[in-house]
């Protein structure tokens, strides 16, 4: 696939119809159209249904949209690499984290990165779990921090668990719970619960439901949209709330209580995940330092 028929199939995916991607590329509609023949012939599948009077991309149609997403970012970064040698900067690399949680040590992971490699500028992006997986999935950035484990379409994508945290119960201060350390699962049964969308993060989600309420369904009644509005939430009175530990203690929402599971603890990971062939020499050092980080934690 060369860069020039990867655009005409992105652009065929973002416009929807032949006409406007042939307008928006500043080709002709037929040459368009010829340009994606090719492409299915040099790959040997069908990527686009022309039956009926709308057409549809395939199954393979799909993933060479991503791929091609891909293919254009890497090269439009390899581009950008090349400016920045011209300037003496070694290179570039790009993480988005989660924000539920960038400390601990994912902070000194990249601290350490940082340090070692100081000629490389380290761009920071911010999105939810979900976010940040589609972004290292399309090549938008090298590395993203998330929180496993990750939907069913993304589990071919390495992932390294680099910390593991309690998760606590916020409640509002004045709540009967206000006055109690802990908490077990039982007495979170019919209480009013505030949580952010599913989502966001939706294997973080399943994975808090199933560990705090193992035995049904939380009576949620607000979603917010993250952990800082759920925490304002509880500290109005709506509800209690699941939260990381490293989130809620950096937080502080004042007005919040916090708790903690006793018995088998409930627990979430922290983890870096990337795409293995993406071709960013910046990007191997940063795989093998967390490699070194995930063995140092699992050690006795």
């Amino acid at each position: 696939m060369n860069l020039q028929r990867a655009r005409y199939l992105i652009a065929l995916s973002d416009h929807g119809s032949f006409t406007r991607a042939a307008a928006n590329v500043h080709v002709a509609q037929s040459a368009l159209s010829q340009q994606i023949k090719v492409l299915e012939r040099e790959l040997g599948v069908p990527l686009v249904d022309r039956r009926g009077p709308q057409f549809t991309f395939t199954d393979a149609g799909r993933v060479a949209v991503r791929e091609a997403r891909f293919l254009l970012g890497c090269a439009d970064r390899a581009v950008d690499r090349i400016r920045l040698a011209a300037r003496g900067v070694d290179g570039e690399l790009r993480i988005a984290y989660t924000r539920s949680w960038a400390g601990g040590a994912v902070a000194d992971l990249v601290s350490t990165y940082r340090k070692l490699y100081p000629g490389v500028e380290v761009v920071v992006h911010r999105g939810t779990s979900a976010q940040t997986v589609d972004l290292v999935r399309n090549g938008a950035v090298d590395v993203a921090v998330v929180r496993p484990p990750l939907e069913d379409g993304d589990r071919e994508l390495p992932l390294i668990v680099l910390d593991t945290e309690p998760i606590l119960v916020a409640v509002p201060a004045d709540h009967p719970f206000g006055g109690r350390t802990t908490l077990e699962l039982g007495d979170l049964v019919g209480i009013p619960v505030v949580f952010w969308p599913e989502v966001n993060a939706p294997g973080m989600y399943s994975r808090t439901l199933e560990q705090l309420w193992p035995d049904g369904t939380p009576d949620i009644v607000r979603f917010e949209a993250d952990d800082e509005q759920v925490l304002h939430a509880v500290s109005d009175g709506v509800g209690i709330a699941p939260i990381p530990q490293g989130r809620a203690r950096m937080l502080r929402i004042p007005g919040i209580h916090l708790c903690e599971i006793v018995g088998e603890q409930p627990t979430l990971d922290v983890a870096v995940t990337y795409r293995q062939d993406n071709p960013n020499p910046a990007l191997a050092p940063f795989v093998a330092l967390a490699e070194r980080e995930r063995l140092s934690t699992a050690s006795p």
